[in-house]
């Protein structure tokens, strides 16, 4: 939470920033686009880095890093910089994030007791909706009234702040995860992230979440990453609906993490996780009615409420089916593989927005929605049912583990 905090006002700064030093909606989507290339490409990786480190000192390091390239861009903001220089400098600070996440989720499994990984699921997606409602607030007040640098700064705090409360947590041992040597480690790369590849392939479900899910970076990310063009306009001036608009998503993401757990307990995560699909594409189709900031509210506030609903189901039954020295390398390459759309639909909305208008760009990406609730709804992914593993039961999904690597140091 303390980090997310200085992260939603460093969301603001650099694509306003960019925006307002050159005026150009591509230049202020690549902004958007270049911190999940990372994803793309470490994230192949980095969930087997999670896996054989110590997670709790993964994620130290992590903010640590993060810390130090904040602050740079801070100072960065002080010399009045090209563009291109921003963008790098958002490029370096999305190289570390890839590997914080999977840390995090595998520390859930390894330290959270099956009957309650649901709520703590929905504990985590509140606290980042919360953060989601509250930041926006922050960000575009802290960068309307003070400027970018001192929301490079306020995040480079908030990172400092999180390390040391990481530091605080209790030391557990990390067992045949850790490594000897930084050898050791880059052998196991390749092995490692292959027999991901096949544990994912194993279950159905989760082989057409990922493919599903990379679909659906293709719809509410490419509006994500040009709603500061499209509420601001090319000049960059900063109206306070901004902070409106975005305020709702988190309203939303907290309704829906807090309904989450109770959902789960009457039904299944497959029926949920299609639930939560096709309203969303009700929602995107919105704006390209009715075109406006209420409308734009309105539809960010249903996205929140139905990516909560599909992330605490998903993420608990992916609990439930994966052995948990393999999840850090599949939360990985499930992470990457779909924001490989995420740079490519950023682009392509912002030239939706330029050429032919906003609601253009909402009424494509809300047919590309609608695709993804058809594939949810009648694939595997629908059929997914492990909602005994929430009630402290035995998951109905075997816990997935390659043949191949019954011991995890096996690859070696």
């Amino acid at each position: 939470m303390v980090s997310s905090t200085g992260d939603w006002i460093f969301r603001f700064a650099l694509p306003v920033l960019v925006l307002q030093l050159t005026g150009s909606a591509v230049s202020t989507a690549l902004t958007y686009a270049v911190e999940f290339i990372p994803f793309v490409v470490i994230g192949l990786f980095s969930g087997v880095v999670a896996d054989r480190s110590d997670r709790r000192k993964l994620m130290i390091a992590c903010d640590v890093v993060s810390a130090l390239l904040v602050t740079g861009v801070g100072f960065l903001c002080l010399t009045d910089p090209p563009a291109w220089l921003v963008i790098v400098a958002a490029f370096l600070l999305g190289c570390v994030r890839p590997f914080s996440f999977p840390a995090f989720q595998a520390l859930i499994t390894e330290r959270v007791a099956p009957e309650r990984r649901a709520s703590m699921n929905a504990w985590v997606q509140s606290a980042d909706g919360t953060l989601a409602l509250l930041g926006p607030v922050a960000g575009v007040a802290v960068v309307t009234l003070l400027g970018p640098t001192v929301a490079s700064f306020a995040n480079a705090t908030s990172f400092t702040l999180a390390s040391l409360l990481i530091c605080a947590t209790s030391v557990t041992r990390a067992g045949p995860r850790l490594l000897t040597s930084l050898g050791a480690a880059c052998r196991s790369l390749v092995p490692d992230s292959l027999a991901a590849l096949r544990l994912i392939k194993t279950d159905r479900s989760m082989l057409w979440a990922t493919a599903l899910l990379t679909l659906s970076n293709f719809t509410f990310p490419a509006a994500a990453a040009n709603l500061v063009y499209i509420v601001a306009g090319p000049d960059g001036d900063v109206p306070a609906s901004l902070a409106f608009v975005s305020a709702a998503l988190g309203l939303g993401a907290v309704l829906g993490a807090v309904t989450a757990p109770a959902l789960l307990r009457r039904f299944s995560p497959g029926a949920l996780m299609a639930g939560a699909m096709a309203v969303k594409a009700l929602a995107l189709a919105v704006p390209a009615i009715r075109p406006g900031v209420g409308s734009l509210t309105a539809c960010w506030f249903v996205v929140g409420v139905t990516t909560s609903v599909f992330i605490v189901p998903w993420r608990t039954y992916r609990q439930a089916a994966v052995d948990n020295d393999f999840l850090g390398r599949v939360v990985g390459l499930q992470r990457a593989i779909p924001f490989a759309a995420i740079p490519v639909s950023s682009l392509v909305g912002s030239w939706l927005v330029v050429e032919f208008g906003p609601a253009a760009l909402f009424g494509v990406i809300a047919v590309v929605q609608f695709f993804v609730w058809l594939g949810t709804r009648f694939s595997p992914l629908g059929r997914a049912d492990s909602t005994d593993a929430t009630r402290g039961q035995p998951p109905a999904v075997p816990r997935a583990r390659p043949a191949a690597e019954k011991h995890p140091m096996n690859s070696h």
